[in-house]
C-alpha cells in the first residue's frame, strides 16, 4: 500500500496538518496537546456527522478506561484552541453526542456532506451526498446488521439507488463496496496508530566495565547524553519524529542482568541501544550496539576509542547518537542532523563536573542534592557558557525547596534566575522551558497556567500539579496511566500514581503502586511515606509508623520526614511522641535549621489543635510551600474544611473556595 505523502484538512481559517502533527491558524502554529490533537482530528475527519461520546472515547483513548469527564475536558481544550467557546463549530447534541458543523477541505478538495437515512424492506440505508465537479453523487447500501448507523462511513462514492432499483449487478457492486467500508473500519485503528506513532528507541544504561567502579558516573552520563542528543531530533513544540524513552525510565534497568530484547518489549519500543565502557591495554573504549526488538537481531555495532581517559567522551556521545539514527527507519533533515550532533560545552573538564553533579542528583538524598549543586557550580566556573549546568543547578535548588530542605519561595526564585540564564545562553533548551512553566505552580499562578494551556503538565511532569490543585484527579490519573503504559518500571511514575489514588481515597490501589515504587527505588523516601499514609488511613497504625521510620532513617532524620513521623504518631494516638517531635523541631529551628511550617501544621491538625494548625498554615502560605496546591484534595485537611479560616487559606493560594 502506498502511503499518502501529505494529509491536510482545512476549515475556517485553520489548517490541520496530520503529517507534521500540527494545527495552524492562518500562518501561526497553535499549541495543541496530543490527545486534543487526536480528538480534533477525529471530529474534523467526520464532520457534519453526529458522533457519540462512546465512539469518541474509543477513538481517542483506545484500550484505556476513562470517564466522561476526560472527554468533556478534552473537548473544552479543543474548543479553546479553536476559540469556539460559543460552540458554533463543535455543537453538543444533548444526551446523544457532538457534531463538527463546518465544511472541510481535505488535501485541497472540498467534501462537504449531508447525511440522511432511508428504510427499505430488510435493509437500512445510510446515504451520503457529496458535491463533486459536476459528477453525480454516488452512494452505497450497508446492511444494518453489519454496521451500526453510529459508526463512521467511508467517503467512497456510492450508487444512490442501488437497492431501491433492485438491480442485481448494482446490488452486487454495493455489497462489495459495503465490504470495503467494513474492512476500512476494522483496519482504521491500526492505520491511525501507525500514522501517529513515529519510530521508538530506548537507550539502556551503559555498563561500566572499567577497573574502577567509581566510573559509574561516566557510564550514566554517556547514557543520559545520548538520550538527550536523540531527543534533540524533535524540534520544540512539534509532533515528535522519534519517540525516545526517558532516562529516568531506562535507569531502572541499571545493574540488572536483563536481555535487551526483553527490556525493549517491556518498554514498548522498536529499537534498543546498549553499550559499555571498558579498558584494554590502558586505552578506553566505548562500544555501542543497536538491537531490533522484534527479532533480537543486531542492526548496527561500533567501537569508539577514547584514548587514555574521558576527555574524548564529548565526541563519543554525539557520534553514537548520530551513527545510531542512521540505522533507524527515519530520514533526517539537515536541521535535525545539526540538533542531533549538538555539543553543550567544549570543555571536557566542565562536562565531567556536570556528569558528577548529575550522579549526585540521582541519589535522591539531601546530601546528594548538596553535592550536585557544588559539582554544577564547578562546571559553570570552568565554562560560564554551559547552559545545561545552569539549568541542572536550578533543578537541584528547586528540589531542595520541594523537599522542605529550604524555603520554597527562596528556592523557586533562585532556580528561576538560573533557568533564565540558561535560556539566554541556549534558547532551544526545551527542558528549561518546561522548568519555567513548572515554576508557575510554585507561584500559584493558576490563571497563567490556564492561559498558556499547560494544564496537563505534559512537558515531563505527569503528576499533574495544576490539575490536582483544581481537584481534577481523574484527568491526572488518566495522564499517569498513559505514561505508565510506556514506562511501567519507572519508580517516580508509580509513586505519583499511588499519590493520586490516595487523594481519590482509593487506598488499596494506592498501596499497590507505592509498594511497586519501593521495589523499584529501595531508597525512595517518598514512596515509604506514601505507603505509611495509606496504612494510617486504614487504621493500621503500627505498620504505618514502621514505614515512616524507614523513611526517617533514609532521609538522614531531616525535618520533613521527622515531621511526617510526628504526624503519624499523632494520628495513631501516641500524643507524647508527637509532642516530642514538635519540641525537637523547636530546638532545631532555634539553632538556625530550617523547619517546614506545613509539616508542623499537620501534626497540630492530627492533635486536634486547630488554632495552632491555622497559624502554621499561614506561615506555610508566606513561604509558598510546595504542598499547598493539594489543599482541595488532601485528606489531612478534611477536619478543617468546615472552618471559615480554611476558605481564607484557599484564597491565599489562589484556589477557588
Amino acid at each position: 500500500m502506498q502511503k499518502i505523502s501529505h494529509q491536510t484538512y482545512y476549515f475556517e481559517d485553520f489548517t490541520l496538518d496530520l503529517t507534521r502533527g500540527r494545527l495552524l491558524r492562518g500562518s501561526e502554529e497553535v499549541k495543541v496537546r496530543p490527545k486534543t490533537f487526536l480528538l480534533l482530528t477525529y471530529l474534523v475527519a467526520h464532520n457534519n456527522r453526529l458522533i457519540s461520546k462512546e465512539e469518541l472515547i474509543s477513538a481517542v483513548w483506545p484500550d484505556t478506561a476513562v470517564t466522561d469527564d476526560s472527554l468533556v475536558q478534552c473537548l473544552k481544550d479543543v474548543r479553546h484552541v479553536l476559540s469556539d467557546e460559543s460552540q458554533t463549530l463543535i455543537k453538543t447534541v444533548p444526551r446523544r453526542g457532538y457534531i463538527f458543523d463546518r465544511a472541510v477541505n481535505e488535501n485541497g478538495h472540498e467534501v462537504p456532506a449531508t447525511s440522511y437515512t432511508e428504510e427499505t424492506t430488510g435493509v437500512h440505508l445510510v446515504i451520503e451526498e457529496e458535491e463533486t465537479n459536476g459528477d453525480e453523487a454516488i452512494g452505497t447500501a450497508v446492511n444494518s446488521t453489519e454496521l451500526p448507523a453510529s459508526q463512521p462511513i467511508s467517503r467512497a462514492r456510492r450508487l444512490r439507488d442501488a437497492v431501491s432499483r433492485h438491480k442485481i449487478s448494482t446490488a452486487v457492486a454495493s455489497a462489495a463496496l459495503a465490504s470495503i467500508v467494513i474492512a476500512a473500519i476494522v483496519f482504521a485503528k491500526p492505520i491511525l496508530t501507525w500514522w501517529f506513532k513515529p519510530p521508538s528507541i530506548a537507550v539502556l544504561p551503559f555498563i561500566n566495565a572499567t577497573t574502577t567502579p567509581d566510573n559509574d558516573y561516566l557510564t550514566d552520563g554517556i547514557t543520559d547524553s545520548v538520550i538527550m542528543n536523540l531527543a534533540q531530533i524533535n524540534a520544540p513544540e512539534t509532533f515528535p519524529r522519534l519517540l525516545v524513552t526517558a532516562q529516568s525510565t531506562t535507569y531502572t534497568f541499571k545493574g540488572r542482568n536483563v536481555n535487551p530484547q526483553s527490556a525493549g518489549r517491556e518498554l514498548g519500543v522498536e529499537q534498543v541501544l546498549v553499550g559499555r565502557i571498558e579498558e584494554q591495554s590502558g586505552e578506553w573504549i566505548v562500544s555501542a550496539e543497536l538491537i531490533n526488538v522484534a527479532d533480537g537481531s543486531t542492526v548496527w555495532r561500533k567501537n569508539y576509542f577514547l584514548g587514555h581517559g574521558p576527555d574524548d567522551l564529548l565526541d563519543a556521545q554525539a557520534d553514537i547518537a548520530k551513527d545510531a539514527t542512521e540505522h533507524l527507519p527515519l530520514k533526517l533533515t539537515a536541521e535535525e542532523r545539526q540538533r542531533l550532533s549538538k555539543r553543550y560545552t567544549q570543555s571536557p573538564e566542565a562536562y565531567v563536573a556536570f556528569l558528577k553533579g548529575r550522579e549526585s542528583l540521582m541519589k535522591g538524598s539531601p546530601s546528594g542534592l548538596r553535592e550536585s549543586i557544588e559539582h554544577y557550580q564547578r562546571a559553570i566556573d570552568l565554562d560560564p557558557n554551559f547552559a545545561l549546568a545552569y539549568w541542572t543547578k536550578g533543578v537541584s535548588i528547586a528540589v531542595q525547596g520541594v523537599y522542605g530542605l529550604t524555603r520554597a519561595d527562596k528556592a523557586n526564585e533562585e532556580a528561576g534566575t538560573l533557568y533564565r540564564k540558561a535560556l539566554v545562553l541556549d534558547a532551544s533548551l526545551s527542558p528549561v522551558k518546561a522548568a519555567i512553566q513548572l515554576q508557575k505552580i510554585g507561584e500559584w499562578d493558576w490563571a497563567g497556567i490556564e492561559k498558556e494551556g499547560k494544564k496537563n503538565d505534559a512537558y515531563g511532569f505527569p503528576d499533574g500539579g495544576y490539575l490536582v490543585a483544581m481537584g481534577r484527579l481523574d484527568e491526572v490519573l488518566d495522564n499517569l496511566k498513559q505514561f505508565l503504559a510506556w514506562a511501567p518500571t519507572n519508580g517516580w511514575l508509580n509513586y505519583n500514581a499511588g499519590k493520586i489514588l490516595f487523594l481519590m481515597r482509593r487506598d488499596d490501589e494506592a498501596a499497590e503502586y507505592f509498594k511497586k515504587a519501593v521495589s523499584l527505588v529501595p531508597n525512595g523516601v517518598l514512596a515509604y511515606c506514601g505507603l505509611g499514609r495509606v496504612y494510617l488511613h486504614q487504621g493500621r497504625y503500627d505498620e504505618a509508623i514502621a514505614e515512616f521510620q524507614k523513611a526517617d532513617d533514609l532521609d538522614e532524620r531531616l525535618p520533613p520526614t521527622r515531621e511526617q513521623l510526628g504526624y503519624a504518631y499523632a494520628e495513631a494516638g501516641r500524643r507524647d511522641e508527637a509532642l516530642k517531635v514538635l519540641d525537637e523541631m523547636d530546638q532545631r529551628a532555634a539553632r538556625g535549621e530550617y523547619v517546614t511550617p506545613l509539616g508542623i501544621a499537620w501534626i497540630y491538625i492530627a492533635l486536634g489543635d486547630k488554632d495552632q494548625a491555622f497559624a502554621w498554615l499561614d506561615k506555610a502560605c508566606d513561604e509558598h510551600n510546595g504542598g499547598l496546591p493539594y489543599l482541595k484534595t488532601e485528606p489531612v485537611y478534611d477536619s478543617l474544611r468546615s472552618d471559615p479560616r480554611f476558605a481564607d487559606v484557599l484564597r491565599r493560594v489562589n484556589l477557588p473556595t
